[in-house]
Formats: structure tokens, sequence, C-alpha cells
């Protein structure tokens, strides 16, 4: 459909219900920023088996190479083959489009301002149209606001990033007083459903008419809310509010959101956004991809030198709307987990503790662009029998400030970043495997499983991979250049673009830490310049030397808001 053709917001059922948690001054972030996947890494941890530790090397030559052979796109591994009762039926066709995606969690939105944001190789213009409050919803400059009015919070729009009137960006544009979204260029503005309500340089008559045609009207997508979390259904048309209203909202659904509203059963972590390096096929592989968190998160999560055996088995067998793959309860993970792939943008990892405690890594994207994808998580923890925190968990819950839980995130997400990076492009650039776009001019060898080497652990994988195949087409159905970037480990380290430049609370950390850094240095100058005489020549150039020193972290600190870099060299 025409990315400008006209629409208006539906009221999906699921908006319906909408606890506003995430919107309270509850300072408790998880310090899982530095944890997220501990669950994961141990969770699917299992001790050998006697017979592996005898070393049958028959048997296991023989299952492993049995085990490889079924392990490709053509045919998933022979046990989720032979589990599939839609394997030789028909059932309906997937379409990437026809489905909500999660983009943003709206927290770290200024409301008064427009956002850019890509899907599906699409820009994107999210923005907020409540106007002011006290009596100052007008079209007027700043100066002639009443005192102490404020925006109020009116409904989050999502329109195609583009002016009806000469195709520039409405993402440069800004939001008036009355609610209105202004393109800066002309100063065209528009309504929520996207309708034009003024065009300055024009009188009444051409208005109406301009009004009246049907191409003055933004391109506008449905959205909805769920507990702080924006989706975005990404057609546009009156056929779209119809589907997306009929379509359900990928969330945790292991639990009773309203109760655990009402009792406090379940903790719910910070939601964290960033538009990661890498595909969105690519950060879903990752994921359900077990076996890779103690090495590639060494030292951040378990060790690359601990015992990194796996037992994985086939939970829910493949069809069109995803799968499971289970670590069955031990010795050494009693509870066991799970991993689940909701297609087409969702893996719910679930960890079980003693007396009915969970442990939920909820873990979200949607396309962006080729080479690139929106990601947004959390950890959610349910409580035991007891309404007790297991001790294991606690240290999750601890109080800090979004913006450092925000600014701690690359420490982990850059690990593997890398990796999925360069792979990606590589498989890409090689025309081995590409999702990017159709493939044209296949080889022979033009499956994923031909493209790498899989094994056993990378049961999760193939699967996924086989899902791609089967009902993804292989391919994900970007708009616009469908070009591949290249490999640029700039990008990968880079935070203000991925990130901070999006978030409230980063920017406003950034703010006053350079405020903090001022005042040191200055602090530190006249110390040295002008307490000598009180402080002795030793104490100011102590004192002045302090103060310098706060200014240099603060620095440091700054920086990291840019850019985060990482070596895995340098990770003993």
């Amino acid at each position: 459909r025409a990315q400008c053709e006209k629409t208006s917001r539906p009221l999906p059922r699921n908006e319906r219900w909408r606890p506003n948690l995430l919107s309270s001054s509850n300072m408790k972030s998880s310090a899982a920023a530095l944890f997220l996947l501990l669950a994961m890494a141990e969770a699917f941890r299992s001790p050998p088996s006697l017979s592996s530790r005898a070393g049958d090397s028959r048997h296991t030559i023989t299952s492993r190479v049995v085990e490889l052979r079924a392990a490709t796109l053509e045919a998933p591994p022979t046990e989720v083959a032979a589990e599939d009762p839609q394997a030789d039926g028909e059932e309906e066709e997937f379409v990437w489009t026809k489905n909500w995606y999660p983009l943003v969690p709206v927290e770290i939105l200024d409301l008064a301002k427009p956002h850019k944001f890509r899907l599906f190789g699409t820009d994107v213009v999210v923005w907020n149209d409540g106007p002011l409050d006290n009596g100052g919803g007008t079209f007027q400059p700043k100066k002639d606001r009443p005192k102490n009015a404020k925006k109020s919070e009116g409904t989050w729009r999502v329109f195609v990033d583009s002016c009806p009137h000469r195709r520039v960006p409405l993402s440069e544009g800004r939001i008036e007083d009355d609610g209105s979204l202004l393109c800066s260029y002309h100063g065209w503005r528009f309504d929520g459903d996207g309708k034009a309500v003024a065009v300055p340089q024009v009188d009444s008559n051409e208005l109406e008419l301009i009004k009246s045609n049907p191409k003055s009207d933004c391109g506008s997508y449905p959205v909805t809310i769920v507990d702080g979390l924006m989706y975005v259904w990404p057609e546009t048309g009156s056929d779209a509010r119809i589907e997306s209203a009929l379509a359900d909202v990928p969330v945790n659904d292991r639990f009773d959101q309203a109760d655990a509203v009402k009792d406090g059963s379940v903790w719910k972590g910070p939601w964290s956004y960033r538009e990661l390096p890498y595909g969105h096929d690519y950060f879903l592989e990752n994921v359900v991809d077990p076996a890779h968190v103690p090495i590639s998160h060494h030292n951040v999560v378990g060790s690359r030198y601990g015992d990194q055996t796996l037992n994985l088995k086939t939970g829910k067998p493949l069809d069109k709307t995803g799968f499971s793959i289970v670590s069955p309860g031990d010795a050494a993970n009693a509870g066991g987990s799970s991993t689940t792939f909701k297609a087409p943008s969702q893996v719910l990892i679930e960890a079980k503790f003693g007396d009915g405690a969970k442990q939920w890594l909820e873990l979200y994207t949607s396309p962006s662009r080729p080479g690139f994808c929106n990601h947004v998580g959390r950890m959610v923890i349910q409580k035991d029998a007891s309404g007790g925190m297991p001790q294991l968990l606690r240290a999750f819950t601890a109080p800090l400030p979004k913006w450092l839980n925000h600014l701690l995130a690359p420490s982990f997400l850059n690990q593997d970043a890398l990796f999925l990076h360069g792979q990606e492009r590589s498989l890409t650039f090689g025309e081995e495997y590409v999702t990017s776009r159709p493939q044209t001019g296949k080889k022979a060898g033009d499956s994923y499983a031909s493209a790498v080497m899989p094994c056993s652990a990378d049961r999760g994988v193939m699967m996924f991979r086989s899902w791609m195949a089967k009902y993804g087409k292989g391919f994900i159905p970007f708009q616009g250049d469908k070009t591949m970037p290249p490999v640029d480990n700039n990008v990968v380290f880079d935070v203000w673009n991925s990130h901070t430049k999006h978030c409230k609370y980063c920017l406003g950390a950034l703010r006053n830490i350079g405020r903090i850094r001022a005042m040191s240095f200055l602090a530190s100058a006249l110390v040295a310049s002008l307490r000598p005489r009180i402080l002795g020549v030793l104490g100011s150039t102590a004192a002045a030397a302090g103060l310098a020193g706060v200014g240099l972290v603060m620095t440091k600190l700054i920086g990291l808001f840019y850019k985060f870099e990482f070596s895995h060299a340098d990770n003993h």
C-alpha cells in the first residue's frame, strides 16, 4: 500500500488494558544491564551425561553427523519435522507487515519533540499530540504561553516521516502548543490523524481544497501502547486499522498482568532501547542461542573457562507462530528453563526457581533497516509463594537511576554485537546467505546451513533459520534502499545515535554531568589561584587536584554517552 494512504488510529482491544507501571517515580531499576542474561547462561547449563564421559566415540560421531545433516533450512532437525503437525498440511500464509512490532518504550521519549525512527526501511516520526494545559493549548510563540503551562500527555502517533507538501522530514519539525505537528519548512500543520489543519500561505478557500485532497494527509500507522511499550502496525490505510484491531499484541502471557499489578507478585524491570547494528533476524538468532552466552559475555555473564555442556530439547514444535527449546531440570539446574520464539518479534526466556519463583527475560525486536534492528527488552521476576524475592534475584532489583542503567547496557550488548555485525555483512557480501532482500542468482549452497557449519548446540539457531525459510520466505521485506552497509566497528560502539539522542533520561543526565564537570574545573582553578594563603600550598594543591580529578571523571563519563568500546582480547 502507498505509504501516505489515508488512515486514522484504531483502538485495538489490547489497548483497553494498559497498566501504567513505568510512569511512576519508582527508581528501582534493575542492575540487569550487567547481568541481563544470567538466567539464560545458568539455566541452560547441565552436567555432561555419564555416557559422554565414557567417551563412546562411535555413537557421538554418528549422532552429530545425523544432526548436522538434519539442521538445514530445507529440513529442520529430524525430531522437529516429525513433531510438526502442520509440516505437510496447509496453513495460513505469514505476512511480515501484518503484525504488531515493538518500537520504543514511551517513557524515554520527550513529549514535546518529534522523534525519528525506522521500521522496515521506512523513516517514521513518533510524536505526542497532547496540547499545553492551563489554557495554553493554542498556536502561539513560547513567550505568549501562560505561566506554568505544561504539555499534557495526549496520544502517541506514528507517521511516515515525510511532509505531503514537499516531502521533507517531519521529524525535523516541532510540536506546537495546540498539539499539532508543524513542518518547519513551510509551516504546514497536521493533527493526530494526519490531516492538514493549517497552511499559512493560502486563504481559507484554498485551504479547504488542500484538506479535501487525500494527498495532503500524512501516512499514519496504527499504534498501541501496552505496559509502557509502543507497538506499531507497519501498514497504513483503513484496512490496516481493521486488521490491527483484530490482531494480538505480543506480550508476556505467562502470568496474569492485572493480578500482578494488584497484589505486587511480579517485579518488572525498566525497559531498555537501542538500535542495534545488525538485522532483526540476527538478533533473534542470537537470543535463541544459549551456547554463546558464557563465551561472548565472559566476566559479565558466566565464564568462557567453565563447563559449556548443553542439554537442549525441542519444546513447542516449529510452526508459523514460532517454537521453543527447553533445558530439563537436573542437579545443577533444578528448575529447568525454556526459550520461546513468538513470531515475528518476541523471545521469552524463562528460568524457574524454588517455590514458584520465576524469571523472564522479555526480548523484542523490529526490523529497522538493512543491517539494523530496534531492540527493546527488560527483566521480569515473579516472586515465590510467600511473596518473597529469591536471594539470587535480589541483585537484579537494585535501585539504579534509569540513565545509569542505560549507560551500563553497552557493556553487555557490545560484547556480541561485534560478531553479529560482522557475521551478517560477511554472509551478505559473499552472497552466501542474504535476508535483507530477495536473493537473486541463487547458488547451489545458498541456505544458512550451507553457509555456516552448525552443530548440535545450535538447535535454537537452526530452528529459527528453518522458520525464516519456511514462513518468512527467507528475507525481510524492507522498503527503499536494501543495500547492506559495510562493516564499521565505530557504528557498533556508537551509543549516541543508537540510544542517547532518543532518551530523555540520558540527555538530562548528560546535561547535569556537563555542569558538574564545568564547576569542578572552575573550582579547581579558583582554589589553586585564590586559596594558597588559607589552605597553604600543599592544601590548595591537593584540593585543586581533587576537583580537577572530579572533572576528569565526569569527562570520561560523558564519553560513554557517545561511544562505548570493547575488546575481547582485553577481557581476560
